[in-house]
C-alpha cells in the first residue's frame, strides 16, 4: 500500500546510500544496468470519474448484469490454468458467493446508507469467511489458494472483481475505477450522484483521498471509470506479467497485445510489451512501445526510465541520461531514475558531474 505523505528522512537515507554506491562505482570504474522489470497495473491524465464517463443507467440489478462479472471471473481463472487449479479456485469463489447471498439481504433498489451497509457486509465476508488480506500479487488464481498461515492474499483488482460479482448478485450497481496502478470501485445509485468504495480498506473514500494517496497530478485524467473491455484488459496485462516473470517472453508479448486490442490506450500494457520485447533483444520495438506509453501519459515515469535503460543497452549513454532526466521530471520521487542517471554518468567518466548531481539531490531532499 502506498503512503499518502512523503517520508523525507527516508529520502535523506536514500541519498546517503546512493553516494556510497557511487563511490564504489568510481573505484570499480564500471557499472551494469539491468532492464527494469514489468510493473503490474494501471495510469494516465486527471478528470474525476463522474466527469470522464458517460452516465450509467440508474436502473439497478438486471438479471444479465448480475451474471456478467461472475462469468468474467470464471473466464479469467481458466486463462490462468497454467498457474494454478481453476476448479479449486472456482469452488472457493462459489462458496464465498453462496455465503454472501445467505448473509446479505437483497433489495430491489438501494439508497446510499443501504449500499454502504451491503458493501461493508461483503468486506466482512471476504475477511472472516474467505480469510482474504491485501497483498500485491499477479494473478487471482494464485491469490485464491490458501497459504500456510490460512490466509488468502489478493491485489486491488482481484478484490474489485470479487466485489463486482457479489454486488451484481445482490442487485447493487458497481463500476471498476482505475487510477495510477490501482483499481477500486464506484457505486451508482438512483437517489445520489454515487460514491467511491475502496475494496482493500472496505470503506467509502472521496476523490481527494485518491489524489493524495496515489499522488495523482492535476493534469491527469484519472481516476477513470472502466468499461467492460478496459477492465478485461487488466487481466490480460497481468497474465502477460506472469509469463514475463516465468521467462516466456513470447507469451508475455501475446497477452500484452491482447490487452491493447481491448484497450488501445492502456499505458501499462504498452510499457510491459516494451519490456518483453527488450528481453528478446528487440530494442527498437521496445523503445517504440515505451514512447507510446510516455506519449499517452507524460506523468508516467516508468516508460521514460525504460527508454533510458534501452539506450544504455544500445551503448547510447547520452540518450540514456536524457531519458532518465525525463523520468525524474515526470516523477521527482522515482528513485530508480536517479540511481541510473548517476551510474551512467560514472560510466561516462563524468564523476564530478555525478557528485554534483547527488549534492543537488541531497540539498533538495
Amino acid at each position: 500500500m502506498m503512503k499518502v505523505r512523503r517520508n523525507y528522512s527516508q529520502g535523506r537515507n536514500w541519498v546517503k546510500t546512493v553516494c556510497a554506491i557511487l563511490r564504489v562505482f568510481v573505484v570499480m570504474a564500471g557499472v551494469t544496468l539491468a532492464t527494469q522489470t514489468l510493473e503490474v497495473l494501471f495510469s494516465t491524465r486527471f478528470v474525476y470519474a463522474n466527469e470522464s464517463h458517460r452516465r450509467a443507467s440508474s436502473k439497478q440489478g438486471t438479471t444479465d448484469q448480475r451474471s456478467r462479472y461472475d462469468l468474467k471471473i470464471r473466464e479469467t481463472l481458466n486463462l490462468q490454468k497454467d498457474f494454478g487449479n481453476p476448479a479449486s479456485a472456482i469452488q472457493t469463489l462459489d462458496n464465498l458467493f453462496g455465503t454472501v447471498k445467505r448473509k446479505i439481504k437483497v433489495n430491489s433498489q438501494y439508497n446510499k446508507e443501504e449500499a454502504i451497509r451491503v458493501l461493508k457486509a461483503i468486506g466482512d465476508v471476504l475477511k472472516e469467511e474467505g480469510n482474504f488480506e491485501y497483498r500485491k500479487n499477479i494473478l487471482l488464481i494464485e491469490g485464491l489458494e490458501k497459504k500456510k498461515d490460512g490466509k488468502r492474499y489478493i491485489d486491488c483488482d482481484d478484490y474489485s472483481s470479487i466485489y463486482l460479482a457479489c454486488a451484481e448478485s445482490l442487485g447493487l450497481f458497481l463500476e471498476p475505477v482505475y487510477a495510477l496502478r490501482h483499481v477500486f470501485l464506484r457505486c451508482r445509485l438512483e437517489d445520489c450522484e454515487g460514491f467511491y468504495w475502496e475494496p482493500i480498506l472496505a470503506s467509502e473514500k472521496d476523490s481527494y483521498f485518491y489524489r493524495e494517496w496515489l499522488n495523482i497530478k492535476e493534469n491527469s485524467s484519472y481516476p477513470k471509470v472502466l468499461d467492460e473491455k478496459e477492465y478485461e484488459a487488466i487481466q490480460y496485462c497481468n497474465l502477460g506479467v506472469a509469463w514475463y516473470i516465468r521467462g516466456d517472453y513470447g507469451k508475455a508479448v501475446e497477452y500484452c497485445e491482447r490487452a491493447l486490442e481491448l484497450n488501445p490506450d492502456f499505458v501499462e500494457a504498452f510499457n510491459n510489451l516494451g519490456a518483453a520485447y527488450a528481453k528478446q533483444g528487440k530494442f527498437a520495438s521496445a523503445i517504440d512501445c515505451y514512447k507510446k506509453a510516455a506519449h499517452k501519459n507524460p506523468n508516467y515515469a516508468t516508460p521514460f526510465n525504460n527508454i533510458g535503460v534501452a539506450f544504455y543497452r544500445l551503448g547510447d549513454l547520452k540518450k540514456a541520461v536524457k531519458y532518465f532526466e525525463k523520468a525524474i521530471k515526470a516523477d521527482p520521487e522515482y528513485q530508480k531514475a536517479y540511481e541510473y542517471k548517476v551510474a551512467v554518468l560514472v560510466k561516462k567518466g563524468e564523476h564530478k558531474k555525478a557528485f554534483k548531481f547527488l549534492k543537488r539531490i541531497r540539498k533538495s531532499k
